[in-house]
């Protein structure tokens, strides 16, 4: 509960910024306005802790959309993410293995005054659907279950720009499953 009034904070003052200078101008008209130039991609592979001796491996897929009219470091992200190695562990002659699917919306914000103006810190915070399936199974018998949730996630991470348009990235995501990235950014 105090993360999702956490977030929902966050959100609130983030979102109500613009609001409080509304009489300088309508900055909403220009929200879809060059949006194919404020538009960016992301495709992460990560490495996600399930609670399960061997890891889970995650691939992730991320649309950002810039937001400089709200603010000049704000983004939103929905991302999807999917294992492509269940998590597993071994046990007595049992095995477990656990998948799990996401789907995440995010307002993202970045820093961009370092001294290496090439190097990014962002952090992101949003609400994450997760879906679970969970399969344990012998020589003499089989069972698996299913769970979903929707709750807190958040993000720190850094970017690395190699040229106008692509990017390397680095992350720590947590979620119900908290996972390490690494990826490439193309901005369109």
């Amino acid at each position: 509960m105090k993360k999702i009034l956490l977030a929902t904070a966050i959100a609130a003052s983030a979102i109500s910024a613009p609001f409080a200078t509304a009489a300088e101008g309508d900055w909403s008209k220009d929200l879809t306005k060059n949006w194919k130039e404020r538009s960016y991609a992301q495709v992460k592979l990560g490495f996600g802790d399930a609670g399960l001796s061997d890891n889970a491996m995650l691939l992730t897929g991320v649309y950002g959309l810039e937001m400089h009219q709200i603010h000049p470091m704000l983004s939103l992200e929905a991302d999807l993410s999917f294992t492509i190695v269940d998590a597993e562990s071994s046990m007595n002659g049992t095995t477990t293995e656990a998948s799990v699917t996401e789907f995440g919306g995010y307002l993202v914000g970045s820093y961009n005054g370092l001294s290496l103006k090439e190097l990014i810190p962002f952090a992101r915070v949003g609400l994450v659907y997760s879906s679970y399936e969970v399969t344990a199974r012998n020589s003499y018998v089989s069972a698996s279950g299913d769970d979903s949730s929707i709750g807190l996630g958040f993000t720190v991470g850094a970017r690395y720009v190699l040229s106008d348009e692509l990017s390397v990235l680095v992350d720590y995501t947590s979620t119900e499953l908290d996972t390490f990235n690494a990826g490439v950014s193309y901005k369109f």
